[in-house]
């Protein structure tokens, strides 16, 4: 049961305006006004698939991730929808319902997951790194200012390597449809299909 809960569960924690995004980027923002967009993208959603990949398995998942501030519901979906495992924090409260309907609480998200996959997943910078915005990291950029890769994480774990391909335009955001996430053996890989985002004001 626990193997097959990790296997569920990690690809989530890695990994608006429902409109197809434009593949034709802006060429003249600067890094700055684009990371500032970013940093103001507060409220928004994505689905897809993610791929898990150890030396001995290899999965795939839908991802569906609502994040309203600081707050987030992540689902993740297998075997046709049939098996879903929900994570949701709202305050300083985590809820994490696992295939069986049972539900996890605690008041810290990391730790919560941890305890239940053993594993240390940095879900608090997954919220800014999923956008391609570099927070708590080192990063480069390509040549039309975005984030084509970070090496980040906290000073007591091991540090993640990301790379991002395939930005699009999606209500005058640029933002990463493919990503791959990778910590030692372990290699997560994000395709997302959707991005949702507030309309422009």
């Amino acid at each position: 049961m626990k193997l097959r809960f990790l296997y569920l569960l990690l690809p989530l924690l890695f990994a608006g305006c429902a409109q197809h995004p434009n593949s034709a980027l802006p060429k003249n923002s600067t890094w700055t006004i684009q990371q500032a967009q970013l940093e103001q993208l507060t409220h928004w959603s994505l689905s897809g698939k993610l791929g898990i990949f150890t030396p001995n398995n290899r999965d795939s998942v839908d991802i569906y991730w609502q994040q309203s501030g600081q707050d987030f519901h992540i689902r993740l979906s297998a075997l046709l929808g049939l098996k879903s495992i929900d994570i949701q924090k709202r305050g300083n409260e985590t809820v994490i319902i696992d295939m069986d309907g049972q539900r996890h609480h605690s008041n810290d998200t990391e730790q919560l997951i941890t305890d239940l996959t053993g594993f240390v997943l940095p879900i608090e910078y997954l919220q800014q790194w999923i956008k391609g915005n570099p927070s708590n990291a080192s990063y480069q950029l390509n040549d039309r200012q975005q984030v084509s890769n970070l090496l980040g994480g906290t000073q007591n774990t091991e540090l993640w390597s990301i790379t991002y391909n395939d930005y699009r335009t999606v209500n005058q955001t640029n933002l990463p449809h493919k990503l791959q996430l990778t910590r030692g053996d372990l290699r997560l890989k994000f395709s997302i299909s959707q991005w949702h985002l507030p309309p422009k004001t």
